[in-house]
Formats: C-alpha cells, structure tokens, sequence
C-alpha cells in the first residue's frame, strides 16, 4: 500500500526452509557416501557404464509413459531430473560441487548445514542486484528459528483452541525413508501420483451343491 502510494519502502525478505526438499537432499547426499565412498566413485564416470546406465533409465521412462493413462500422457513421462539433466543420472555430490568447495560437501549431510550455509549466500547476491529489503526483518523458518517456531505454535495452538484445525486421519502418500508425509513437491519423481481408492466387492462362493 505505501509503495503505491509513492513512498519508498523496503521489502521484508525471508528464507524458507521448511518442508522435506533440504531433508531429502542431505539423505541423499548420505546415501552416496556410503555407497561410493568419500570422495565417491560413481559408475557412471564410465564411459560405458554411463550409456548403458542413460539406455536403461530412457528405456524405464519410455515404458512409464507408454503406461501411463491417457489424459497424462500429454504431460511427459519425465522425472524432474530428466526433465533438468537430460539423463536421470543426477549426483547429490556433483549438485553440490558446483556450489560449495570439494572439501566442504560432506558437512551437508546435515540438514542444518543447509540452513546456516545458503542463506547468507542469498543475502548477498540480493545486496549485489540491488533490491530493496529491510534485511533487520529477515528470518529463516523452521524451528532452528525459536521465535518463528514460537509464532508457528502458538498459531496452531489458537487454531485448535477454536476448533479451526483437528486431529484426524486421511489417506496420504506415505515416505518410508523420512517416516512421514511425503507432499507432492517434495519428490523427486512421481508428482500428481496421489492415493487411489478402490472398491472391493466381496462375494460368498457357495457350496457347488447348492
């Protein structure tokens, strides 16, 4: 309203942090690590082992979309990292390595590492373009932040208190590597999938003398 009404006034800038994408990526991260050791050793690296890896993964993707249901079919068959690589064969370590220093990457495993590392970052490069932020009222979310998760309770709380929000249960699609909800951008694939409801008719098989 003030800025439309001629003054200058400076955005209020947040990080948002919350939600499962930062978790999944520093499981990930784990993941490899264990796998192909630190620094790892990728099978893609190669050559060979690289194309017949692409062939397979263009292969599981051509399948998919040729069993996918009509009205999806416009969409594509592709995953997000397809979508973004070309390929599917997308490394948590080599994501990394074009951001943060070689030596630095295994701290990531940590998901609060996330949270302490970028931002600042991001503050700096919007310094640099010049926006207009009041950066004394800038917060990052999750409950690394006890006064955000302060607020984030006690709306919660107030809710409840008013019968707003309830407990109760309702199908959802479920990660068993986080042990918990899995929302749709929080996957790596499979978005738009959500639970599907079936019908079962039950029938008694009577006796063939009867």
């Amino acid at each position: 309203f003030e800025r439309h009404m001629g003054r200058n006034v400076l955005f209020p800038f947040a990080f948002h942090c919350t939600g499962m994408p930062i978790q999944a990526a520093a499981n990930k991260l784990k993941t490899e690590i264990e796998q192909f050791g630190c620094p790892p050793e990728f099978p893609e690296d190669d050559p060979e082992e690289r194309k017949r890896m692409e062939a397979e993964l263009e292969a599981q993707a051509k399948a998919k979309a040729a069993n996918a249901a009509p009205e999806k079919k416009a969409k594509g068959g592709k995953t997000k990292l397809v979508a973004k690589s070309g390929t599917g064969i997308v490394r948590q370590w080599n994501i990394l390595a074009k951001m943060v220093p070689v030596e630095e990457i295994p701290q990531f495993v940590d998901p609060i590492h996330w949270l302490m590392y970028f931002p600042p970052i991001g503050v700096t490069h919007m310094k640099n373009f010049g926006a207009g932020v009041d950066w004394r009222r800038s917060f990052i979310t999750t409950n690394i932040n006890p006064y955000y998760d302060a607020f984030i309770r006690w709306q919660f709380n107030v809710l409840r208190s008013k019968g707003k929000v309830l407990f109760g249960k309702r199908n959802n699609v479920f990660s068993l590597v986080d042990g918990q909800v899995c929302a749709d951008h929080d996957r790596s694939e499979g978005e738009g999938v959500g639970p599907q409801e079936y019908v079962l008719i039950k029938l008694k098989v009577l006796d063939p003398d009867h």
